[in-house]
């Protein structure tokens, strides 16, 4: 015998379905594939010369194309942040909807070497200078970390002795500059001017005379 249709068995799984139906339109709705690309705010170019961009979102990351600086995330929710960061510069929060992604330079990297030498010779000592400041010099071998960052398109002088000093323009987060030997070597620093000493005021007043003992009666 052929069951009849019973109306309270449909009545009994509307919320089941209900919820299956929430879910899978819910997650269209919120679900997102993040496209985006991580730029030096300064230079405009991507980031990824220092060390490749990071991108995470909760125990989630993907790293941005170096030459590019593009990248895809799949699958987050629409309404989150993700934090990006990458060497050399300051991690930003930035929405999933975001597609373009400026970081700021922290600090500046260089190293420097001796032109021409095979195996790489690294120059100790070496003045790294912005103006006529002295900002610090390499350590033994060659490299530098200068912070804070000396600026857009900032010029900075480095020289050692018995090479040819060189001026580079600061782009990005890190530098490798050659030295070719020679004799062209660091300019002498200003010497700071002592300030001058106080002169004595003409309303100073003098010493009062000592009074002459008299003699004795």
């Amino acid at each position: 015998m052929n069951s009849r249709f019973r109306p309270y068995r449909l009545v009994s799984v509307a919320p089941v379905l209900l919820i299956l139906l929430a879910t899978l339109v819910g997650g269209w709705l919120n679900g997102i594939d993040m496209h985006g690309r991580v730029l030096d705010d300064f230079t405009n170019e991507p980031v990824g010369t220092a060390g490749v961009a990071k991108i995470t979102h909760g125990s989630r990351s993907v790293t941005a194309d170096p030459s590019a600086g593009t990248f895809v995330f799949p699958d987050l929710p629409r309404e989150s942040k993700v934090s990006v960061d990458a060497p050399g510069y300051l991690r930003q929060g930035v929405p999933t909807t975001q597609e373009e992604i400026r970081l700021a330079p922290l600090s500046f990297t260089i190293q420097v070497n001796e032109a021409g030498s095979n195996p790489v010779k690294p120059i100790a000592n070496a003045e790294i200078r912005q103006g006529t400041t002295l900002l610090d010099k390499t350590i033994e071998s060659g490299n530098k970390v200068i912070s804070p960052y000396p600026g857009k398109d900032a010029k900075l002088l480095i020289c050692a002795a018995g090479y040819d000093q060189k001026e580079i323009t600061v782009r990005g987060v890190v530098a490798t500059v050659e030295l070719t030997p020679g004799t062209n070597a660091c300019p002498p620093l200003p010497t700071p001017t002592p300030p001058p000493s106080p002169s004595p005021s003409d309303n100073t007043p003098s010493a009062s005379p000592k009074p002459s003992p008299s003699a004795s009666p």
